[in-house]
């Protein structure tokens, strides 16, 4: 099953991968597509979620809306395999892994990330390349307990700055 999160799933660019005509081209080959971009896209409609216009991943978290979809992604992933599809290439620009995967931390073992050449990423490999980007590798020699657990989570959180979707 294919599971949409774009929070409006539509383009003129590649009118394929508009909601419908994705749904249809998916069907014909017996994936499911479910839309779940209500629930766990980027620009949720809920006010509270944004700050100066700009959508807030830690409110966005908070929200029953985003905890139904979460639910819906864990129970889905018990039945079948999923694939979210959003549409950055990168999943290190997309809210597709900066929020919905952070916020699955029950089914990291589980999480690939595929990337446009087919080669796989697995989650703690993306959080490896996300510390990274951010210059929070803590030092092997110097680390203490935690140390690691901590540069994952602001690495997170700047990342999540840096990419939310900002109004106008």
């Amino acid at each position: 099953m294919v599971c949409d999160v774009r929070s409006t799933p539509y383009s003129h660019y590649k009118p394929d991968f508009s909601r419908g005509p994705l749904r249809q081209h998916l069907n014909a080959e017996g994936i499911k597509y479910a839309f779940f971009g209500d629930q766990l896209g980027a620009r949720p409609k809920d006010r509270s979620c944004y700050v100066s216009g700009q959508a807030k991943y830690d409110r966005i978290a908070r929200t029953d809306f985003f905890n139904e979809g979460i639910n819906r992604l864990r129970v889905g992933v018990r039945k079948m395999n999923l694939a979210l599809v959003c549409s950055e290439k990168d999943p290190i620009e997309c809210h597709r892994a900066v929020l919905v995967c952070y916020n699955l931390p029950d089914l990291r073992g589980n999480i690939y990330h595929i990337h446009p050449d087919g080669s796989l990423e697995c989650q703690d490999r993306f959080e490896q390349r996300l510390v990274h980007l951010h210059g929070l590798t803590p030092p092997p020699l110097l680390q203490r307990p935690g140390d690691w657990e901590s540069a994952v989570t602001e690495a997170y959180e700047k990342q999540a700055a840096g990419i939310a979707y900002r109004e106008g």
